[in-house]
């Protein structure tokens, strides 16, 4: 397990279960009002593709933090 030194961990997880409840609900309603099960899979595939592209943010952002932190100060 990697450690988590910039403590973005908890903001990533949180953020990323908040916009993707906030797809899978869209979803759902989108469903529940037109019976349509194309846009029920669509929403639920933004789901995922939401958190995985907020933890690849997060990610990179981690990177970009431990490349400030090896440089010296001028």
């Amino acid at each position: 397990m990697q450690q988590d030194k910039h403590r973005t961990r908890k903001i990533r997880n949180l953020l990323g279960i908040l916009v993707s409840a906030f797809f899978a609900v869209v979803g759902v309603a989108g469903f529940q009002r037109t019976q349509d099960p194309m846009l029920l899979l669509a929403f639920l595939l933004l789901a995922v593709l939401s958190f995985g592209l907020i933890s690849l943010i997060f990610r990179w952002v981690d990177r970009l933090l431990d490349a400030l932190d090896r440089q010296e100060p001028k």
